[in-house]
């Protein structure tokens, strides 16, 4: 389902728009109130997120992520979780919390809903993205992450014709529709 025939979640189809670059506002001070508009919805919506772990019935949690998880087409889904967990990911690392100590306690607290605990450990190694590496550790029989062919499906060091070499003409095609991250899946 596209954007525009998707209902309001923390967005509206104008903030979408907005947000993309495909609709301008009529003046400085209609953008900042767009903004400013967009940061309170946000922010409600992540204490929100403490309402739904605490109420949300299991029949509905089951009706979101089993039922339309299903429905959506192929990467749909999957793009939002990942751009979920993405977008907590950034967003805490701007605060004081640690990332990993609020996965594990995020990961316990849904756990707990079944009697159980667990333990979560996250490595974390960080490394820049640059297309001579890329490049190398395709040449060494090196798999990529999806988010480094994504990086170089986008990056302008690297041509369309490199990337048929590595990853197949036949495939690239599948790359075009700009959702890499979803599309490469099963490299």
């Amino acid at each position: 389902m596209g954007d525009d025939e998707r209902d309001r979640g923390v967005l509206s189809a104008a903030d979408r728009e907005y947000l993309r670059g495909d609709r301008e506002l009529a003046s400085v001070q209609a953008e900042r109130n767009a903004r400013a508009r967009i940061r309170d919805r946000i922010y409600d919506a992540l204490l929100d997120f403490e309402v739904l772990v605490e109420h949300l019935s299991e029949r509905d949690l089951e009706l979101v992520f089993e039922k339309r998880t299903a429905e959506a087409d192929g990467t749909e889904a999957f793009d939002a979780l990942v751009s979920a967990v993405a977008f907590l990911y950034r967003g805490l690392g701007r605060t004081d919390l640690d990332f990993e100590t609020v996965l594990r306690e995020g990961v316990n607290l849904a756990e707990a809903a079944d009697d159980r605990g667990a333990t979560v450990s996250l490595d974390v190694t960080h490394h820049a993205l640059d297309a001579d590496h890329l490049r190398q550790k395709l040449a060494e029989d090196e798999s990529l992450s999806l988010t480094e062919i994504a990086y170089l499906y986008e990056s302008d060091d690297v041509t369309p014709e490199e990337l048929a070499k590595f990853f197949g003409d036949s495939r690239m095609s599948e790359l075009d529709d700009g959702r890499v991250q979803s599309k490469v899946t099963d490299y």
